[in-house]
């Protein structure tokens, strides 16, 4: 599927002008105006990415950020800027917005950026739980022994200096740590920037990272500053470190070492006050004995350890998780306060949940947009729940078993009906890829 990119521009030559090089590179693009504009679309649809200019009429760029961030933050926003608000730009991007281009743009940096955000927003949406939460603690919620584990050893590792390695299975909500450490500690107040090893060409990543000087390649008309310097004061934090390249693991770890680097085509050595904190969803112990992670790189960033548990693995907090999603499912919704069913409740507790929190969150997403009544029935979760394996199942297991796979054809067939005969649009409303959805289609026997 292409990934859709919002131009939102007042300029409609400029307009245009992005138009056709985002479609040449095969990009599905719409358009808006203004900030108002572009905010009505993302309310109605999903952008991979939002390209804005700051100067805009009625509500302008950096407006339009704030609103993203809050309301779609899996939604990577670059700048169109002149030069005098560059600075405006570097300041959004300290506080989250993904990067920015300068006028007058060539279009190798911008095709670079925009591919660089597509890719980090594909990888938010695969991988678990992160982004900007609202309710709970840092938008984490757990009542089980594990969960009070965790936070200790979160506001242990805030009050450290040290540099820290978050662990766990993908969708265990990794983010959302390195997030509250960062808000917790004395930087605080100061940035806090992201960067995933995996969405960064390898070709990329030291560009990325540390910047670069005016002619230092193909499409650097100006200088830039990197994601480790504009973390000055607060907080770099760098998901699936096991994916960085291993010719940027040494450079990585020197910076780590002396906090001291340089632009790419630059002589000069430039310094930050940064703290450090990864993640990673591999055993990078592991990885080094088989020579994809360097040793000393590995005790370098490897100072407080954090080990979060699968969800199975505190199943107390299923429930409590499940009641936050619903809540803020309905209210994002416009729906009217939904509750769980005794066997909804009863069917959570007892699957395994193999993609973790972000299984559990667009499991309870899918059924409120699903579900005709005011409680949550099995049959509208049943579409986000994979089949486990049964054995020797006796004649009542076997029934049941029918009994969840009429549903499903059932819901698969109400969300074909919604979508006018679209299957690809009846994936999207149910969550799913489209061709995971043909094959459930297939396998199912979904007819009509």
């Amino acid at each position: 599927m292409k990934a859709t990119i919002l131009v939102a521009e007042d300029d409609r030559n400029l307009r245009r002008v992005l138009r056709a090089m985002l479609v040449r590179e095969g990009y599905d693009v719409a358009e808006a105006p203004d900030g108002e504009a572009a905010s009505a679309w993302l309310a109605e649809r999903r952008a991979d990415a939002l390209i804005t200019d700051i100067r805009m009429p009625k509500m302008d760029g950096l407006a339009l950020f704030r609103h993203v961030r809050e309301r779609h933050p899996d939604v990577p926003v670059i700048f169109i800027t002149a030069y005098g608000t560059i600075g405006d730009a570097v300041e959004a991007i300290r506080s989250g917005a993904f990067d920015y281009i300068s006028k007058p743009f060539d279009e190798a940096e911008l095709l670079r950026v925009v591919g660089n955000a597509v890719r980090t927003s594909a990888v938010s949406v695969r991988e678990g739980a992160g982004g900007e939460e609202t309710g709970g603690w840092f938008g984490m919620v757990g009542c089980s022994p594990a969960w009070r584990e965790i936070r200790k050893v979160i506001e242990k590792a805030a009050a450290s200096p040290l540099s820290v390695m978050i662990m766990g299975e993908t969708g265990t909500g990794k983010e959302l740590v390195a997030r509250a450490i960062h808000g917790i500690s004395r930087r605080g107040k100061g940035p806090f920037i992201k960067i995933n090893g995996a969405a960064i060409p390898p070709a990329l990543w030291e560009a990325e990272v540390f910047g670069y000087e005016k002619g230092a390649f193909t499409g650097a008309v100006t200088s830039k500053p990197g994601r480790f310097e504009l973390a000055d004061e607060g907080t770099f934090f760098l998901d699936e470190i096991g994916d960085v390249p291993l010719s940027m693991q040494a450079k990585l770890l020197r910076v780590l070492q002396d906090r001291a680097f340089e632009r790419v085509g630059g002589v000069k050595t430039l310094t930050a006050d940064v703290r450090f904190i990864c993640a990673s969803n591999r055993d990078l112990r592991k990885e080094t004995g088989k020579g994809r992670f360097r040793e000393d790189l590995y005790y370098r960033v490897n100072g407080i350890p954090v080990h979060l548990p699968s969800l199975r693995a505190r199943r107390e907090d299923i429930l409590p998780l499940a009641d936050y999603f619903l809540a803020r499912s309905c209210a994002e919704m416009g729906i009217a306060g939904r509750k769980l069913s005794r066997e909804t409740a009863e069917i959570l507790e007892r699957y395994p949940w193999p993609g973790n929190i972000r299984e559990l969150e667009n499991a309870v997403g899918r059924a409120v947009a699903l579900s005709e009544g005011e409680e949550i029935t099995p049959p509208d979760l049943c579409i986000a729940l994979a089949d486990t394996e049964e054995e020797e199942a006796t004649p009542e297991e076997m029934r049941f078993h029918e009994s969840v796979r009429d549903h499903k054809r059932a819901i698969i067939l109400r969300a074909i009906r919604k979508s006018g005969g679209s299957k690809t649009k009846a994936a999207e409303m149910l969550g799913l890829q489209p061709t995971y959805l043909s094959r459930l289609i297939r396998i199912l026997k979904v007819e009509g």
